[in-house]
C-alpha cells in the first residue's frame, strides 16, 4: 500500500548548551491512521549515534523518550556516553530539545536506561549502568536519575549497588557478581505501587547470566533483590504485571531460539521459569519491550522483536492466552532494525520507539541506528 508522506514539521530548534541543532522530522500514513517521527538520528546533539530507546506516557499526554547518546563510538560501555531525553507533548508528532539526564565523568559513560513513572509521587526514574561495561572484571554503577518536573531537569544520579550487588563474596548484598546491568527499556510499576526493572548478571566461572527482578515500595529511594533468579542464563529482560496480580517477565534468548519467559506470584520476589516449549514466539537474541494491555475487554500481551532472519524487521507480536501463542503480529519497520520500547498513547493507540538500521551492509549494523517513534492503532496490532 502507498504511504502518504507529508512533513510534519521543517522548523529547526535550537538546543541551549549547545550549538547542535536537530530537526523535527516525520511523515503520515493517512491510509493507516499512523504517523511517524525521527527522535535520535545521527549527529544531533554533538553525537556520531544514539542507541538503545526507551519511553513513557506522563498522565496530560506528554512522551519522554530517553536513549544513550554514544558520542563517539557505537560500542556499548565503557565509553563517552551520555543518558539523554527528548521530551513531545503532540502525540509524538514533534519532539522538544535535547535534554541530559546523566552525563559521563571520570568514572565512565552511563548507558541502557530504562524509564519509569512514579505514580505516587509523579517522579521519572530513569535507571542506568555508569562506568564498567559487562565484561569487565568489577560491575559499574547501577545508578538512578530522578525528574521532579515531567522530565525536564535531573536529578544527580544515585548509586544504589550499595544494596543489592557486590563482587565481595563476603559482602553484605543479596547478589555476588562480577558485572551487572539493568535491562533497558520500559521499568514497571505494579498496582501496589512497587516499582521494578531486571539485572543482568555475570559471575566469573559461571556459563550463564542469572537475571534478578529488583524493586522498591518506596518510589526508589530503597531497593530489594529477588531471592532467585528469574533464569540462570538469559539477558536483557522485562516485566509485565497479568490481570490476576502475578508478574511475568519476558527473557531475551543469549542464542536464537524460543522467547524465555518466568513468572512470580509474589509480586517478584520468587521466580519460575516456564518449560522451553511454553511459547512459540521466536527470539533473535535481541532485546524487545513487554506490555500488557486490555482492548475491548480483553486481555493481551505486546511483545516487540526483530522478526529475523536477524536484526531485522521490528514487528509486535500479540498474545491472548497469557504469552502462550502469539497469532497476532503487525510489522512495524521493515528492513535493518534492533531495539524497540512501546507505550500506551493517551488515546488507546501503541506508541513504539525503534532502532533502524542507516543502512543494510551487514548484520551488525556498523554505521549505526536512527530511533523512530510510530503511532499505531491498537486495531491495527491486534489484527481487528
Amino acid at each position: 500500500m502507498k504511504i502518504l508522506r507529508t512533513a510534519i514539521c521543517a522548523a529547526i530548534i535550537a538546543l541551549s548548551a549547545s550549538s547542535a541543532t536537530s530537526q523535527n522530522i516525520g511523515y503520515a500514513d493517512t491510509a493507516n491512521d499512523t504517523y511517524r517521527s525521527l527522535v535520535f538520528n545521527k549527529g544531533d546533539f554533538d553525537s556520531q549515534f544514539y542507541r538503545i530507546p526507551a519511553i513513557t506516557t506522563l498522565p496530560d499526554g506528554t512522551l519522554v523518550a530517553v536513549a544513550d547518546k554514544r558520542i563517539d563510538k557505537l560500542q556499548d560501555l565503557p565509553g563517552n556516553i551520555d543518558v539523554v531525553c527528548r521530551r513531545s507533548t503532540d502525540g509524538g508528532r514533534t519532539w522538544g530539545p535535547y535534554i541530559t539526564v546523566a552525563r559521563h565523568d571520570s568514572f565512565g559513560g552511563y548507558g541502557d536506561p530504562a524509564i519509569v513513572r512514579d505514580s505516587r509521587t509523579g517522579d521519572l526514574l530513569v535507571i542506568s549502568l555508569h562506568g564498567h561495561g559487562l565484561w569487565e572484571k568489577t560491575p559499574g554503577e547501577i545508578s538512578v536519575s530522578r525528574s521532579t518536573d515531567n522530565g525536564l531537569t535531573w536529578q544527580p544520579p544515585v548509586n544504589i549497588n550499595p544494596q543489592i550487588l557486590t563482587s565481595d563474596p563476603d559482602g553484605k548484598q543479596p547478589i555476588k557478581c562480577e558485572a551487572a546491568f539493568a535491562s533497558s527499556g520500559r521499568a514497571l510499576q505494579l498496582k501496589n505501587g512497587r516499582i521494578m526493572f531486571v539485572l543482568v548478571t555475570r559471575k566469573a566461572g559461571v556459563d550463564g547470566f542469572p537475571c534478578y527482578a529488583i524493586y522498591s515500595d518506596d518510589s526508589g529511594k530503597t531497593w530489594h533483590a529477588s531471592k532467585n533468579p528469574g533464569t540462570l542464563n538469559g539477558d536483557e529482560s522485562k516485566v509485565a504485571q497479568l490481570p490476576d496480580g502475578s508478574v511475568m517477565m519476558s527473557i531475551r534468548n543469549r542464542f536464537s531460539g524460543p522467547r524465555k519467559f518466568s513468572r512470580s506470584t509474589d509480586g517478584g520476589k520468587t521466580w519460575t521459569e516456564f518449560d522451553q516449549n511454553y511459547t512459540t514466539l521466536h527470539d533473535v537474541a535481541c532485546n524487545g519491550d513487554f506490555l500488557s494491555v486490555k482492548h475491548n475487554g480483553r486481555d493481551y500481551l505486546l511483545q516487540s522483536l526483530p522478526a529475523g532472519p536477524w536484526r531485522d524487521n521490528i514487528t509486535v507480536y500479540a498474545s491472548a492466552d497469557g504469552g502462550k501463542t502469539w497469532p497476532y503480529k503487525h510489522l512495524v519497520a521493515a528492513g535493518p532494525g534492533a531495539y524497540s520500547a512501546m507505550t500506551l498513547l493517551a488515546d488507546g493507540s501503541l506508541g513504539i520507539l525503534t532502532e533502524e538500521g542507516v543502512h543494510d551492509v551487514d548484520r551488525q549494523h556498523l554505521q549505526g541506528y536512527r530511533i523512530w517513534f510510530t503511532r499505531i492503532p491498537m486495531e491495527k496490532v491486534l489484527g481487528e
